[in-house]
C-alpha cells in the first residue's frame, strides 16, 4: 500500500460526509433569490418578531386599510344608499303634497302658510285646512277690481272637498299649487301623485289652471271625465289657455290612463275685457271669480247626472254675488274680516 493511499484512507475515517440534505441548504444558500422567494420568506416571517420602524408601521397600516376596505365601503354604501332615499322619499313629500305648509314652493304660491303669518299671526283672518288666510288675501275680495290669487283658491277648493262635496267620494279638487307643478314633475313624481291621491279611481277631476299664481292671472277650468272619457276645458276669456290646457292634459294621460281621452272646449259665460289704456288693464279681477262658480257649478252638475257637459250656464248674478258668498263664508267659518283698503 502507497503512502497516499494511507492518508486518504486515515482521511476518511476521521471525517463524516454530509447528508443530501445539508448539501441542497448550501447550494440554495449559495444560489442568488428571486423575488417570488424573498417575498415568499417576508410572509413566513412572525409579525411579532418584526421590528418596530417607519415602514413596518406604513405596511402595516395599509394591510388594515386593504383588509377592511371591503366591508367598510359596504357600509358606507349602505349607509349612504339609506340616506339617498330617506332624502328622496322627503323631498317626494314636499314636492307631490299639496297640503303641506312648509314647502317652499307653497311659501311661493301663496296656497299655504306664509312666512310673515308666524312672525305676525295677527294678520291671518282665518286658519282651514293647513291654510291660513291673510287679511291682504281677504281685502282682495273687498275690492271689485282686484283678482284672486291662489291661496284664496287654495282654500275654496279645499272647502269644496272637505265641506261641500265631502260625501261625494268620485269628486277630487286638485290643489291649485299642485296643478302649476304638474307640468314640472317628472314620470316618477306623476305617478306618485296619481297613486297617492287614488285619481284613476276618481270619476270626476276638476283642475284650476292659472297662467299667473298671483292676483293678476287668469283662470280656466279643466274636467277629468271619466264617464264621458273626456277632458273639458271652460275659459271665460275666449279659450286663451288652450295651449295651457292641451299641455296640462297630455301630461296626466299617461298616469291616469287617459289615452283616448279627448279633449273638448266648453262653452261658458264670458267676462269683460279691460279696456286697453286703463288702470289695471294688465290685471284680470273677474277669471278666478268664473273659475269658481264653474267649479261648483260643474260639481253640482256631475253629483247630480254622474255624466258632465260641455255647456255650463251661469248667470250673471251668480257671478256678481260670489265675493260676498266668500266673505259670509269665511266669517261662518270663524274668521274675521279686515278693514278695506283706503279706510
Amino acid at each position: 500500500m502507497n503512502t497516499t493511499d494511507t492518508v486518504a484512507t486515515k482521511r476518511t475515517k476521521n471525517t463524516t460526509l454530509p447528508s443530501i440534505g445539508q448539501v441542497r441548504m448550501l447550494v440554495a444558500n449559495k444560489l442568488p433569490k428571486t423575488k417570488n422567494q424573498e417575498e415568499s420568506l417576508q410572509d413566513k416571517k412572525p409579525t411579532v418578531m418584526a421590528k418596530p420602524n417607519a415602514k413596518g408601521k406604513v405596511k402595516e397600516k395599509a394591510k388594515g386599510k386593504v383588509k377592511g376596505k371591503g366591508k367598510g365601503m359596504a357600509k358606507a354604501k349602505a349607509t349612504g344608499k339609506a340616506k339617498g332615499n330617506g332624502k328622496d322619499k322627503d323631498k317626494d313629500k314636499y314636492i307631490i303634497r299639496d297640503s303641506d305648509a312648509s314647502t317652499p314652493l307653497a311659501l311661493e304660491r301663496g296656497s299655504g302658510d306664509g312666512p310673515h303669518q308666524v312672525a305676525q299671526p295677527s294678520l291671518v283672518a282665518l286658519h282651514f285646512m293647513n291654510i291660513s288666510l291673510r287679511h291682504s288675501d281677504v281685502q282682495l275680495l273687498q275690492s271689485a277690481h282686484e283678482g284672486v290669487n291662489e291661496r284664496l283658491m287654495a282654500f275654496y277648493y279645499a272647502y269644496l272637498q272637505h265641506r261641500r262635496y265631502r260625501s261625494e267620494p268620485d269628486l277630487y279638487f286638485l290643489n291649485p299649487a299642485l296643478a302649476a307643478r304638474v307640468r314640472h314633475m317628472d314620470l316618477r313624481q306623476l305617478w306618485a301623485m296619481v297613486r297617492d291621491r287614488r285619481l284613476t279611481e276618481k270619476q270626476f277631476v276638476l283642475v284650476p289652471l292659472c297662467n299667473h299664481p298671483r292676483s293678476n292671472g287668469h283662470w280656466s277650468l279643466l274636467l277629468i271625465s271619466r264617464p264621458d272619457s273626456k277632458f273639458y276645458h271652460y275659459d271665460s276669456l275666449d279659450n286663451c289657455h288652450s295651449p295651457l290646457a292641451v299641455s296640462v292634459s297630455e301630461t296626466l294621460r299617461a298616469p291616469l290612463a287617459a289615452w283616448k281621452f279627448a279633449l273638448v272646449t266648453g262653452r261658458c259665460l264670458q267676462q269683460q275685457r279691460q279696456p286697453a289704456g286703463k288702470e289695471g288693464s294688465s290685471r284680470d279681477p273677474a277669471s278666478g271669480i268664473h273659475l269658481m262658480c264653474m267649479t261648483d257649478h260643474v260639481a253640482d252638475y256631475v253629483t247630480r247626472c254622474g255624466y258632465a257637459t260641455s255647456s255650463l250656464l251661469i248667470a250673471v248674478d251668480q257671478i256678481a254675488a260670489m265675493r260676498t258668498h266668500l266673505l259670509e263664508l269665511i266669517l261662518s267659518l270663524g274668521g274675521n274680516l279686515p278693514s278695506k283698503r283706503g279706510h
